[in-house]
């Protein structure tokens, strides 16, 4: 079976502490993004995408290379859909086409080939929000709150790899501590 359909016991070396420290992180990160929306409603639309990629960046093992790939990524196709968006308004087949090309290149060159999905979905995202929004700037918008969104998830998985690694190392050296000593038998 391939690598998106691992089991709970794969993803955690059967380790429950890191399951729940994930629904505490992915809790802490929809917190904070409903209180931005709360606190700005005007712009809450714009908060969506704040919160999608706040909980696409949080990751149940602290990575935070793939957060900021995937930051990099939709900023990529964010990129691409606005100059597709500036080159023919409203889109059409061939525009949407070379905005898949170019997102590919870009990935490609960038050296971001594992988040090639992601640049796709946020080029095929803004292309369809403009068409229906008629405004250039709804590209911006979602690329400042998918980036504002990535940084908070990546703080997120920092914080708790600050407070959960010392917290598992003191755990384990209690149990090292506890398991009786054979004298080397």
């Amino acid at each position: 079976m391939g690598s998106a359909m691992r089991s709970f016991r794969e993803v955690t070396q059967g380790n429950q502490i890191m399951f729940y420290e994930y629904i505490a992180k992915c809790l802490v990160g929809v917190t904070v993004g409903y209180v931005l929306m709360q606190t700005f409603p005007r712009q809450s639309g714009q908060y969506y995408w704040l919160l999608i990629s706040i909980l696409l960046s949080i990751t149940h093992d602290n990575n935070s290379k793939v957060a900021y790939d995937r930051m990099r990524g939709n900023v990529v196709g964010s990129l691409v859909g606005l100059v597709m968006y500036l080159l023919h308004s409203p889109p059409n087949l061939l525009t949407i086409c070379l905005g898949v090309v170019a997102t590919i290149l870009l990935c490609f060159n960038l050296d971001l080939v594992a988040v090639c999905r992601t640049a796709l979905v946020g080029f095929i995202i803004v292309m369809i929000y403009e068409e229906t929004h008629s405004s250039w700037t709804g590209a911006i918008y979602r690329m400042v709150g998918v980036v504002l969104g990535c940084v908070i998830g990546l703080a997120i998985n920092y914080i708790f790899r600050k407070i959960t690694v010392p917290l598992f190392k003191s755990m384990v050296d209690l149990e090292d501590d506890e398991t009786p000593d054979n004298g080397g038998e």
